[in-house]
């Protein structure tokens, strides 16, 4: 007969609880809605993009889609005293393909120059001191590819504003569909229950069939417009739609509090 120490009862009474409790995160897990967000990643980029963010349980950088000359991927616009101005990563010509494979244009000065301008309009700002070292170290770094340029500063400033996703880039997950189907691909891949993106991507969206095809894997398609908030900027009237770093400069450990209130941002089905 096999004798049951007290000591072995309460073993087994303890390795009970720990599978009960397994057990019962599991379930919540499976009840849990998991929401991906995927991106492009772009430079220094605007409030809207970490908006939609905030909702990402995972945020894919779409990066092995085509690289486009003379957009978001490779530049922005920061304030200065005459108004707002560009700051524009130059890009070789010969290496635009998919954006992780685009290669910087080394031959141009245009971290120092870059970093010389953001000094000019944002020294006298408030808050400048606190990113001022992560940013100088970024434009004294090498950078030959703009997609590793921009998830590195993107990562970054999502730490700044209390944001942290499961970080994915889609060139490394070995999919090959195109628009809407790399979309879904990608959702499944990480099992997905909701997806949400930016309102610009919901007409071609539809044009693809993408509320059928979405509904037929039961994954609720959302799309995020982004209502600009007004916040304290130098340099006279308000200008929206600039890089982040104008609020996160002015407003410092208040940006995300800025950037992420209820009326910030209005929701849109497929």
């Amino acid at each position: 007969m096999l004798l049951v120490t007290s000591e072995h009862a309460r073993s087994l009474s303890a390795r009970k609880t720990r599978t009960e409790k397994a057990e019962i995160r599991a379930s919540n897990v499976k009840q849990r809605e998991t929401t991906a967000v995927i991106s492009q990643p772009t430079y220094l980029s605007w409030l809207g993009y970490f908006r939609i963010m905030k909702e990402a349980d995972i945020f894919v950088f779409l990066d092995n889609v085509q690289f486009e000359p003379r957009s978001w991927q490779c530049r922005n616009r920061i304030k200065s005293p005459g108004g707002w101005q560009w700051l524009s990563v130059p890009i070789k010509r010969e290496s635009q393909s998919t954006i992780c494979n685009t290669k910087i244009d080394n031959s141009k000065q245009w971290k120092r120059q870059h970093w010389k301008a953001i000094k000019s309009c944002y020294g006298k700002a408030e808050f400048f001191h606190l990113y001022a070292p992560f940013f100088k170290s970024v434009y004294e770094a090498e950078w030959g590819n703009i997609a590793l340029l921009n998830i590195h500063i993107t990562k970054y400033l999502a730490t700044q504003l209390g944001i942290s996703p499961l970080f994915v880039q889609a060139s490394k997950l070995g999919l090959e569909g195109k628009r809407t189907k790399l979309l879904l691909d990608i959702c499944k891949m990480f099992d997905a229950d909701r997806y949400v993106s930016s309102i610009g991507a919901h007409e071609y969206m539809k044009e693809d069939g993408a509320a059928e095809i979405f509904e037929k894997e039961k994954i609720k398609v959302q799309f995020l417009q982004y209502i600009h908030p007004i916040y304290p900027q130098l340099f006279g009237e308000f200008i929206p739609e600039l890089s982040v770093i104008d609020c996160l400069f002015n407003c410092g450990p208040n940006s995300a509090n800025v950037m992420f209130t209820e009326n910030t941002a209005a929701n849109r089905e497929l």
